[in-house]
């Protein structure tokens, strides 16, 4: 196609005038042209080309790229058409004079079909409606990607398609970006790309599915949409619209002007924004939105101001509250409006107790420093000052993404809601800003019992504005008035035919024509809001409608939408099991026949017509066994999808194969679900293949990566699940880097496990080499690579079996700092730096001692032989010669090993001992260490006095009957723990006696009064034993 440009450059400035233009106009004025024409003609054509079962395909595709046009007006078609859908799917008012666009549609493919077919010799539908219909349908089918399918009933859905083939397909407008720019081609596919970033993230939008429950959120939908291709798409053309429009300038104060306004900028970072919380990247998001605020020099903070939230609140209570304030005033930028006359529908609460708005105390001021920024502290919660339309969508875009990333939590609803509040209670500057706001404030309001009625109406409200002809009234109204002024009633015909009963009617009155913004104000920021499409906004209602008790509205509203996985998804979840008879009953049931109705011929039927899938039907009557013929050909949109909810529900194997085959082995989803249906059976080697495919197909799912590290490591896989869990890691994208702690210690087990294999294969070469001798088989290299696997494998990836234990460490270390208050992954990080060679690890033993400590708080945590590990490693390092002095207590060098250890164990592990004698033991040897002779000796006391404590108050010697737990006197292990803690006793009495002050010569008297306790008591018992002479004999060593 040849492109011809009045221009030497296409410059960002010839783009925004072309957009400035389209606002002065319909956005369907371009398609009255002769040149808009030809274009539409040759993308029906392109269209046709890529429909498969065209036999002389190359044909059609060589006559799709001939012609020339001028840039200029394939630009301002494809703008035109591009904000034409999103007026007739988004923002509304409802699409107006759409018999003249539908016409050249229509048209060209009649055109275009009839040459076509008159070479074939093949018929096609004669109703306009039937042309118009298919063409549709060949519009659809060229937005599936990897199996998923878009909504199918989008209005107007060639008016999107016409726009993403003139900027991305390369057939219209150039799509490359070359290394140099030089030529006006070149410039002109530079600065498109911000248009084809557009296009393909509304691509996505229209891919990305509705569900139920707070999944329903349209910004959280889009992260379980399994579409890689399109995603990478969304990827790539971001990067080439940010070195478009940001390129190397990202502040004003710069020595190279930018190409593209400050507000052009601003914007564009709002978008990308957008894009990366649809798409689930939340660091990226947050990076786009402070770059944005750095260019717009816009200031604002969460913060909390005394006052009233009730009408009977008598005290000022803390209230959060959102300071802005706009610092760049746009005295440079072409003049826009500051504010907007007409605002959307904004409900009052109207709640007995709640205030409207919450009732700040501006006068009230405690006079301590603020830690507010400087610009922010002189505003007032009740007295902000006016914000540009800018910075409000920098507030919502902050809400939207507390609300996509948070936990759905009542602190996180305080968090959002003021940052709507302060949208809604500035004054208006953009109709689509306004709706945006109070659709975030309604998804807060759902939350609470007080809000909640306004949410939901609210939210019914926005649908109204979108769906519901505003214009009608307008035309009414001049035809019935009275030439002479005169307001004389009129009686009006309702008319009764299917067209009007099928017209969207509004639940609230409808506005009044000067009560509804126009088309290119509504759009103006559509991009840069996460603005929901149409359907998306509805079924955000129908859930709205299920928080009141309303299911039955809800499964309404997604028949109206013929949303039909949705209503089965309803009709599922309202099942009754333990109500036989009763209102809901039989869900499942319904929910089967409705996707069998979808997929499959009635049973017994033979002719297609009789059984269109598009008529209409009361799904209340239908009954899955009359569903069982041969499937709809071709399937309905959607079809993997349904194939999946109907193995979900039936749980039938085929049904998930069958999804795979229809997708054309691209849905990931239907072998993740055929894996999980495997799993329940403990088919484990089934699930694996199936997992694999399904990772094969969207590499970019760090669940499914995980699930099938999951399913390698119960196999025994190692080095095949430890992989997995990498990749896990790598494709996740959230805070802590989209990994959670169970696949860092999955990971941890999987390299650990892989360790231990690799050393056992060591072993047991050996073994075979001491077996065979010098006479071992040369002949046997295939044995011992197969016997060696393991370890061949770990070489191929460069690790050695010591690396592996390090990695395993590393692992479980990540995993224990993401879930903080698990204990088990904590003690997992003991142990294996313990276990390490030649030394262990100590630095990372004491940190696991010491959370374990901090999350189970309780004597039991205590590991004895780690604790052992520890004092003898510390104990190890000799004091120095100038701390041999009777009174100076050692204190080891800040940082070191020993620091570290003497600290746990004074500070940690001493409050918690109660009946653990060894730990006192421990903590005696410790001191002596140290130098520390009268500590070493109350400890030593202490450990003396734990093992024997309370066998006189607890016991009756006589009955012989256990009460009391340590029992020294009929427990044998008991009995071995006292003597061996007497022993050390008696020994520190000998040996730190005489340097205690409290001791001094009397160390002899107090060993002999111990000894003398405890053979007393054992007399009975243990007299003769062995340990017995041992107390003898102490006895013995202790006479004056």
């Amino acid at each position: 196609m040849a492109i011809t440009m009045a221009n030497d450059e296409f410059s960002p400035a010839v783009l925004t005038s072309i957009e400035a233009s389209l606002e002065k106009s319909s956005y369907l004025e371009p398609f009255h042209h002769e040149p808009s024409r030809h274009i539409v003609t040759q993308f029906v054509k392109y269209i046709l080309a890529q429909t498969p079962k065209d036999a002389d395909r190359s044909e059609v595709e060589a006559e799709a790229v001939d012609g020339s046009c001028d840039v200029t007006q394939a630009v301002r078609l494809g703008l035109a058409s591009l904000n034409a859908f999103l007026q007739a799917n988004v923002t509304g008012p409802v699409l107006e004079g759409v018999e003249i666009m539908e016409t050249s549609f229509m048209s060209a493919f009649v055109e275009v079909k009839s040459s076509y077919e008159s070479k074939n010799g093949s018929g096609s539908p004669n109703t306009t409606e039937a042309q118009l219909a298919s063409f549709r349908r060949l519009c659809l089918r060229w937005l599936d990607v990897d199996g998923v399918s878009p909504y199918p009933y989008i209005p107007h859905i060639e008016l999107f398609c016409l726009s993403r083939y003139i900027f991305t397909s390369g057939t219209m407008l150039p799509t490359e970006l070359p290394e140099i720019w030089s030529d006006p081609r070149q410039s002109l596919s530079l600065h498109l790309a911000w248009i084809r970033f557009r296009i393909h993230l509304w691509h996505y939008k229209l891919i990305s599915q509705p569900s139920l429950g707070s999944g329903s959120l349209f910004t959280k939908s889009g992260r379980w949409t399994d579409v890689p291709t399109l995603q990478e798409r969304i990827e790539q053309s971001l990067r080439e619209a940010e070195g478009s429009v940001a390129g190397a300038v990202e502040t004003d104060d710069g020595s190279e002007p930018s190409p593209w306004s400050r507000e052009s900028r601003i914007q564009f970072r709002l978008e990308e924004a957008a894009c990366h919380i649809l798409l689930g990247n939340d660091t990226k998001a947050q990076r786009a939105l402070r770059l944005a605020t750095n260019i717009s020099r816009f200031s604002y903070a969460l913060s909390g101001a005394l006052g009233k939230r009730t009408r009977f609140q008598e005290k000022n209570i803390s209230q959060l509250v959102v300071l802005a304030k706009s610092l760049a005033l746009s005295s440079t930028e072409p003049e826009q409006p500051i504010s907007s006359d007409v605002t959307p529908v904004t409900l009052p609460l109207n709640d007995d107790t709640l205030l409207e708005n919450i009732k700040f105390d501006n006068d009230d001021t405690d006079g301590e420093p603020s830690s507010l920024p400087a610009e922010l502290q002189d505003v007032k919660p009740d007295e902000q000052p006016q914000l540009l339309p800018e910075d409000h969508m920098i507030l919502l875009t902050e809400a939207t993404m507390r609300d996509t990333f948070s936990p759905a939590d009542s602190l996180t609803s305080e968090e959002i809601l003021p940052f709507a509040v302060r949208v809604i209670e500035d004054k208006s500057t953009n109709w689509q800003i306004h709706t945006q706001a109070l659709l975030v404030r309604s998804r807060i309001e759902l939350n609470r019992s007080r809000t909640v009625e306004r949410a939901v109406l609210q939210m019914q409200a926005l649908v109204d504005q979108v769906i519901v002809d505003t214009q009608e009234s307008r035309s009414t109204g001049a035809l019935d008035k009275p030439s002479d002024g005169q307001d004389i009633p009129a009686i009006h015909i309702t008319p009764s035919s299917e067209a009007d009963r099928k017209k969207p009617t509004s639940f609230l009155p409808a506005p009044q024509a000067g009560e509804s913004a126009p088309p290119a104000e509504r759009l103006r920021y559509v991009n840069a809001l996460s603005s929901p499409p149409r359907w998306h906004l509805e079924s955000e209602l129908a859930y709205a409608w299920t928080t009141v008790g309303s299911l039955a509205s809800a499964v309404e509203i997604f028949k109206r939408l013929r949303l039909w996985a949705e209503v089965a998804l309803c009709l599922a979840s309202s099942a009754a099991a333990d109500d036989a008879d009763g209102r809901g009953s039989g869900g499942e049931e319904k929910a089967r026949a409705v996707i069998r109705w979808r997929l499959f011929r009635r049973t017994g039927s033979e002719d297609p017509a009789d059984d269109d899938p598009d008529e209409d039907v009361d799904v209340s009557t239908l009954k899955p066994t009359d569903f069982h013929g041969a499937e709809h050909s071709p399937p309905p949109p959607n079809a993997p999808r349904l194939f999946c909810i109907l193995g979900d529900i039936e749980e039938d194997a085929a049904h998930y194969q069958r999804a795979w085959e229809i997708s054309g082995r691209r849905y990931a989803r239907a072998q993740r679900s055929l894996g999980e249906l495997h799993l329940r059976k403990q088919e484990w080697k089934e699930a694996r293949e199936a997992y694999k495919l399904a990772v094969g197909v969207n590499r970019l799912s760090p669940e499914m990566w995980s699930r099938l590290g999951d399913i390698e490591l119960r196999l025994g896989n190692f080095p095949d699940a430890a992989e997995a869990y990498q990749r896990a890691i790598a494709t996740a994208n959230n805070v802590v880097g989209g990994e959670d702690a169970r696949t860092w210690s999955n990971m941890g087990t999987a390299l650990l496990s892989w360790y231990r294999e690799i050393m056992a294969e060591k072993k047991d070469r050996r073994s075979r080499q001491d077996e065979d001798g010098d006479g071992a088989d040369t002949n046997s290299s295939d044995a011992e690579d197969t016997a060696m696997a393991k370890t061949k494998r770990a070489a191929e990836l460069g690790k050695t079996a010591n690396r592996l234990l390090l990695d395993a460490l590393a692992a479980f270390k990540r995993g224990a700092t993401l879930a903080d208050s698990n204990w088990r992954i904590w003690d997992n990080v003991i142990t294996l730096a313990a276990s390490l060679s030649p030394k262990p690890d100590l630095d990372d033993v004491v940190l696991g001692v010491r959370n374990v400590i901090r999350i189970r708080a309780t004597e039991e945590a205590l590991d004895l032989e780690i604790l052992t590990l520890l004092v003898r490693e510390a104990t190890n390092t000799p004091v120095s010669s100038h701390h041999d002095g009777e009174g100076e207590v050692y204190t080891p060098a800040r940082g070191t090993i020993e620091s570290k250890v003497v600290a746990l164990f004074e500070d940690e592990i001493v409050p918690l001992i109660t009946t653990n004698s060894t730990c006192w033991s421990l903590m005696s040897r410790l001191r002596a260490w140290r130098r520390d002779w009268n500590g070493a000796l109350d400890a030593a006391e202490k450990a003396w006095r734990t093992a024997i404590g309370g066998v006189g108050s607890a016991l009756s010697a006589s009955s012989g009957v256990d009460s009391q737990r340590g029992n020294w006197l009929t427990d044998v292990d008991m009995w071995d723990a006292v003597v061996q803690r007497t022993s050390e006793l008696v020994a520190a009495y000998e040996n730190y006696g005489a340097r205690v002050e409290s001791v001094g010569a009397r160390w002899k008297g107090k060993a002999r009064s111990a000894v003398r306790s405890v053979m007393g008591k054992a007399k009975e018992t243990w007299e003769g034993d062995e340990r017995w002479r041992t107390l003898m004999d102490m006895m013995e060593d202790l006479k004056p």
